[in-house]
């Protein structure tokens, strides 16, 4: 009689565990996305972010096995009131969709804001999905991370966050 009770625990123990295993993982989104554009570590510069346009890619536009997509593209204004010179010479651009997916890019800038002066900066982003019903690909935040120096030698470095609705 024990030995037919420990077969049927077996039994049901492996039933239950080919069970979870072919269960399909249960994805929670895994990135918080900002409300608004955040800049941080700015000082002396005034950053803002302007003319954000959205529009779907076009099929041509999507890589291969992608079905939907979006591209944002806007401007970041850069305006120096201090009586320094600025040179802004890297741009590291992040983006990652509210799965934690992330591409990573360095752009290098020639951007030069003398004392008093600004400058536009221009930025793209895109996502791509093969599943158009999953939203969670095709939103996100885009992080744009600006580094140079300025006339005295100084280090600068600030970062802007905006999310991609």
């Amino acid at each position: 009689m024990r030995h037919i009770q420990w077969k049927f625990l077996g039994l049901v123990l492996f039933l239950a565990f080919i069970g979870l295993r072919c269960a399909p993982p249960k994805r929670v989104p895994s990135v918080v996305k900002p409300t608004q554009v955040k800049v941080e570590g700015v000082k002396p510069l005034v950053v803002s972010v302007t003319e954000m346009q959205k529009r779907p890619l076009r099929p041509d536009e999507l890589t291969p096995f992608a079905k939907a997509g979006s591209l944002w593209e806007y401007q970041v204004k850069v305006e120096n009131p201090s009586d320094v010179g600025v040179d802004l010479g890297l741009l590291h651009i992040t983006v990652q969709n509210l799965w934690g997916e992330s591409w990573d890019e360095d752009k290098p800038l020639n951007v030069r804001l003398e004392e008093g002066s600004e400058r536009d900066v221009s930025v793209q982003a895109r996502l791509t999905t093969s599943n158009p019903q999953d939203r969670a690909s095709l939103t996100g935040v885009q992080t744009l991370t600006f580094s140079g120096r300025d006339d005295d030698g100084g280090s600068i470095r600030f970062t802007v966050r905006v999310p991609l609705n």
